[in-house]
C-alpha cells in the first residue's frame, strides 16, 4: 500500500521533532576566581563553580566596606567561542553626610566580551585601576561546554578563603518544568500526596485528592510564569527565574484560578481553597532526564 504526501509528511516531522527531543544537549559550567590586590600583592578572595543548562545564567555578588556588586552574567553559544555579556549594578561609599551617615554612589553598565570555549577573561566590577600597583577586585572567568544527555539540574559551588569580602555566586535558571507536589487538607485529615511532572504555561490537568470513603475533591491545575518584576534592578538581576505559579481551579464552585508563586526550593506552600479546605504545594526541579 503506497503512502499519500501527507502521511508521509508528517511521519518525517515526527521523527524529525523526537530526534530533536532525544538529542545529547550541553552542560554550561562557569569556574570563578576572585581575587584582591592591596600595595601591589594579588591575594585570593574565593573560588567557585556554576553550572547549568546551556540557557543557565551566573548571579554574582561582592559585598566589601566600601563597595557592593550585584552582576548578572549570560552566554550566548558559538560552535567554537561564546559571547559573555553581563548586567552590573554597583554601588561604592563616596563619603559622609553632615550628620555622618554613608553615603553612596550607584552605578549600573552593560558589557560583552568574546572568549573561547574553556579560555579565561578578567573582569574588573569595580572598573579597572589606573596603576598597577592600586586596590582592585576582579574575577576570572572560565567558561566551558561539555555535551551531556538529556536534560541537566543547575549546581553551584564556592570556597571562601578570605572573609573580610562576601561572595556570593548562584546558577539562575528559567525553569521549564517543576516537579509539584500536591496534598489536600480538611481539618486532621490529609489526602495522599499527588507528584506531578508539569510544563510552564502548560495545559491544565485534573488532580483528585481522596480524603476519606466516598470524600473526594477534584480540582484544576495549572503552572504559569510571574509577573514581570517590578523594578528594574530585580529585572537586571532575573531574581525571579527560579519561580513558579500553580493556578488552582473548582469548577464546581464557578470561580477564577486561586494562585500561589514559589520558588523551586522544596518550601510547602498553603493555599486555602475553603474555609475547610486547604491545598498543600511544593515546586522542586524535576529530576535529570
Amino acid at each position: 500500500m503506497r503512502r499519500s504526501p501527507s502521511t508521509s509528511g508528517l511521519a518525517a516531522a515526527l521523527v524529525v521533532a523526537l530526534a530533536a527531543l532525544q538529542a545529547p544537549g550541553y552542560r554550561l559550567t562557569y569556574d570563578v576566581r576572585v581575587l584582591e590586590r592591596r600595595a601591589g600583592e594579588a591575594r585570593l578572595i574565593a573560588t567557585g563553580m556554576v553550572s547549568g543548562p546551556q540557557d543557565a545564567d551566573l548571579r554574582v555578588a561582592i559585598r566589601a566596606d566600601t563597595a557592593e556588586l550585584d552582576a548578572l552574567l549570560s552566554v550566548t553559544a558559538d560552535p567554537d567561542s561564546a559571547t559573555l555579556s553581563g548586567a552590573f549594578l554597583g554601588r561604592r561609599r563616596a563619603g559622609r553626610s553632615r550628620r555622618g551617615l554613608p553615603l553612596w554612589e550607584l552605578d549600573g553598565y552593560r558589557r560583552a566580551t568574546r572568549v573561547a570555549w574553556g579560555g579565561t577573561t578578567r573582569l574588573y566590577p569595580f572598573g579597572r585601576p589606573r596603576n598597577g600597583a592600586g586596590h582592585a577586585i576582579w574575577l576570572e572567568l572560565t567558561i566551558r561546554r561539555d555535551f551531556v544527555g538529556g536534560e541537566t539540574r543547575p549546581a553551584d559551588a564556592l570556597v571562601v578563603t578570605d572573609s573580610s569580602i562576601a561572595v556570593t555566586l548562584a546558577a539562575v535558571v528559567r525553569p521549564r518544568r517543576a516537579a509539584v507536589r500536591l496534598t489536600l487538607s480538611r481539618g486532621d485529615t490529609v489526602s495522599a500526596p499527588k507528584v506531578l511532572d508539569m510544563m510552564s504555561d502548560g495545559s491544565s490537568t485534573s488532580v483528585t485528592f481522596v480524603l476519606g470513603k466516598g470524600d473526594s475533591r477534584t480540582l484544576a491545575v495549572a503552572l504559569a510564569r510571574p509577573d514581570p518584576p517590578r523594578t528594574a534592578r530585580d529585572s537586571a538581576l532575573a531574581t525571579d527565574a527560579d519561580v513558579v505559579c500553580l493556578q488552582v481551579t473548582d469548577s464546581t464552585l464557578g470561580e477564577g484560578p486561586r494562585a500561589r508563586c514559589g520558588r523551586l526550593d522544596n518550601v510547602a506552600r498553603r493555599i486555602p481553597l475553603s474555609e475547610r479546605d486547604t491545598l498543600i504545594a511544593t515546586f522542586a526541579w524535576p529530576a535529570a532526564r
